[in-house]
């Protein structure tokens, strides 16, 4: 009884991670889909991170918030474009943030 409980119990850590995963992989996409259309920009590195306590103060949603960081280069330039995203029913919504 013991062993079915700790399986169950890491069966569900591993699909929590895996739908983790699954919502970084679509807000980068997206982020990714939103960065403005500039000749040469090119992402070198994106992440995801969890959203500041001043934006989980305020939030009011129902999904929690991810950060993703773009880092972007064009012509030498190079630049990190923040976006807020929130998954809800399998789509991403981003928005670009300063934070």
């Amino acid at each position: 009884m013991r062993s079915l409980t700790i399986s169950v119990a890491t069966a569900a850590l591993i699909v929590g991670l895996s739908s983790e995963v699954h919502a970084g992989k679509t807000c980068i996409a997206s982020a990714t889909e939103a960065l403005p259309r500039i000749a040469g920009l090119v992402v070198k590195r994106s992440r995801t991170r969890p959203a500041t306590p001043a934006i989980l103060a305020s939030w009011k949603g129902q999904s929690k918030p991810t950060m993703i960081d773009l880092e972007v280069v064009t012509e030498g330039d190079a630049q990190v474009y923040t976006y807020l995203c929130v998954v809800t029913q399998g789509s991403a919504f981003v928005q670009r943030t300063m934070y």
